[in-house]
């Protein structure tokens, strides 16, 4: 059986192998790929919901769930549990990219 983890950064969804050989595909500059500890603290088992995209830029479900517009085709979680590290949110502002946390704490 497949472990799954979802990238806390955009919610994208892949088997934790995948993960650690290529990275998000929508957050490379978090660095994922081949660093167990980021892999640790930008992904996560914790998720619940999937939604499937096969054209972000045009769904209507990825503008509800506020999802950015340029991810990639894929499996997203809906609710992703806990939240990136200042230090990984910095390098996603460094990177023009807002962070939209996915747990849905207030």
């Amino acid at each position: 059986m497949y472990r799954l983890r979802a990238c806390m950064g955009c919610g994208l969804v892949k088997e934790t192998r995948q993960f650690q050989k290529f990275g998000c595909n929508n957050c490379t500059f978090l660095k994922i790929h081949g660093d167990g500890d980021r892999l640790e603290s930008c992904t996560t088992t914790n998720f619940s919901g999937l939604i499937s995209m096969m054209k972000p830029e045009r769904s209507w479900v990825a503008r509800w769930q506020r999802m950015r517009p340029n991810l990639v085709p894929g499996c997203y979680a809906v609710t992703v549990q806990g939240r990136l590290g200042p230090d990984m949110i910095n390098i996603l502002h460094e990177n023009q990219v807002e962070y939209i946390p996915l747990d849905q704490e207030d």
